[in-house]
């Protein structure tokens, strides 16, 4: 079991396709399946939940609490999942995972009762920690630097197509056939795709024991814990409530915390110190940027073209499905266009998250007689740029990991990503419903002139966030492809210091 110029590091491959050519394609199809439940199970929760709340009493507050559990539970235990990985086996925690969202959701389908549900959404939350993170982090273990730009765009790729065929085929069952039956979608899916990356995925874990960080594991998940609960409770209770104002301080806290605590470790859980590697630090500028340009238009599109325009729940289905499908190509061009013309990934980070100004920039023309196609049009171009410069952030974040850390490593995509879409969903409709009020007697107009203008802004910071990662990727010359870790690009050696 050692390692080729075939894969970076160590492999265990199943009998099964140990001698097949195709055996790292095969896995990454596996591992491209596997990932994409966790895309898909949001999708399915938020279709079947106001019929659970219905059938089973929930009230707001408990039908709010359970939508956001499982998400929560995905970002608080991740880290813990990675270091598992690293010490248990990676594949081990990757089919594990899968099986307990298998599990999850027939809890969630036979529930009796509202206890019940919520108990298969917290199996379910950590479950997909372990078979999203662990098929995250298997990718740069089995493919060279300069591979992972392609293959994060196979990869994100089947995410947004299992994602977009998913959700059509999740709305036509249940309404067929009811809330229980749609629960069990992503059962049988999880139990197929197990079976298939049991027999294709190869097993690898790191080369050196580590103690497993038990503070820095406890202190990140409830930071990440108090940090999202404070988004969540910002949308009912408002930014000035003193539970959502002492939530969002207190994960501060135990985040510097966390930082000071890993950085002086000599076995940290965490290596703290790939904030210091240029590249990486803005790859996670990336990340919580398109994903608060992802929360902005899952909340404010529907919500403006129903509530304020009068359009069909149908017609708002529609404009954000064009998002996705704008997402799926980006995905399949970003890949393909760095592997042809060697772009680099400040330029691919650059320009995505340019095009998703631009996407925010038409919004600002809206009014109220504007066509529904054309914020179809805006959708496409914002879901576009998200994926051209996921793929990039995808590929720096996992190749700046050490090959002993990835599945830790792994932990901060997710953690950044909720971040990101936390505030796109929490802080811009108070935002909007300010700007409508100052603007004199509420109407039609003034709506969507105060939601034009919150666009503007949005363009113009996500265009600053831009200018920021462009300056920072310059000021590491040496990452001009993925023909070297970014790490490595850099002049400190961050990989020994971790």
């Amino acid at each position: 079991m050692s390692a080729t110029g075939e894969t970076p590091v160590a492999q265990r491959w199943p009998a099964a396709v140990a001698g097949h050519r195709h055996r790292r394609a095969l896995a990454l199809v596996a591992l491209s399946l596997l990932s994409a439940l966790q895309v898909l199970d949001p999708s399915v929760n938020s279709l079947a939940l106001p019929a659970v709340a219905a059938d089973l009493g929930m009230n707001p507050g408990l039908q709010s609490f359970t939508s956001s559990i499982g998400t929560l539970l995905l970002a608080a235990a991740m880290l813990g999942i990675g270091i598992l990985g690293d010490q248990r086996g990676r594949r081990r925690v990757l089919l594990l995972g899968t099986l307990g969202m298998a599990v999850g959701g027939v809890v969630c389908a036979i529930a009796p009762g509202s206890g019940a549900f919520l108990a298969g959404r917290v199996v379910m939350g950590i479950s997909t920690a372990a078979s999203f993170g662990m098929s995250l982090a298997i990718l740069p273990t089995l493919f060279q630097p300069h591979e992972l730009p392609r293959v994060f765009g196979v990869w994100l790729g089947v995410q947004s197509a299992i994602s977009l065929l998913g959700t059509v085929g999740c709305g036509a069952v249940q309404a067929a056939l009811g809330w229980r039956m749609s629960c069990l979608i992503i059962p049988v899916l999880a139990v197929v795709f197990t079976a298939f990356g049991a027999v294709s995925v190869p097993e690898s874990r790191a080369a050196h024991h580590r103690r497993f960080d038990v503070v820095g594991v406890i202190v990140s998940a409830v930071a990440l814990l108090l940090l999202m609960g404070g988004f969540t409770m910002s949308g009912e209770l408002g930014w000035t409530d003193p539970a959502v104002i002492g939530a969002l301080v207190c994960s501060v806290v135990l985040l510097v915390f966390f930082g000071v605590w890993e950085a002086r470790r000599r076995d940290p859980g965490f290596p703290v110190r790939l904030f210091t590697v240029p590249a990486f630090t803005a790859a996670c500028v990336v990340g919580v940027a398109f994903n608060f340009a992802n929360g902005v238009i899952a909340v404010q599109l529907p919500n403006v073209l129903e509530s304020t325009l009068g359009r069909s729940a149908f017609v708002g289905s529609i404009v954000v499905s064009a998002m996705s499908v704008g997402m799926l190509l980006g995905t399949l061009a970003a890949g393909e266009a760095q592997k042809r013309w060697e772009l680099s990934a400040r330029t691919v980070f650059t320009s995505g998250l340019l095009t998703i100004a631009v996407g925010f920039a038409l919004l600002v023309f809206v009014r109220p007689d504007t066509g529904s196609w054309f914020f179809g049009v805006a959708a496409f171009v914002v879901g576009f740029g998200l994926m051209w410069a996921q793929n990039s952030e995808s590929a720096v974040i996992m190749s700046a990991a050490p090959k002993e850390m990835v599945g830790s490593v792994g932990a901060v995509k997710p953690a950044v990503g909720q971040l990101g879409m936390g505030l796109g969903m929490g802080i811009v409709s108070p935002i909007v419903q300010s700007i409508t009020r100052g603007s004199g007697p509420v109407s039609q107009q003034a709506t969507v002139s105060g939601f034009a203008m919150v666009m503007l802004c949005i363009a113009l910071a996500v265009a600053a966030c831009a200018l920021v990662v462009h300056l920072l990727m310059g000021r590491q010359k040496g990452l001009q492809s993925f023909d070297a870790p970014p790490a490595e690009a850099d002049h400190h050696d961050v990989r020994a210091a971790a």
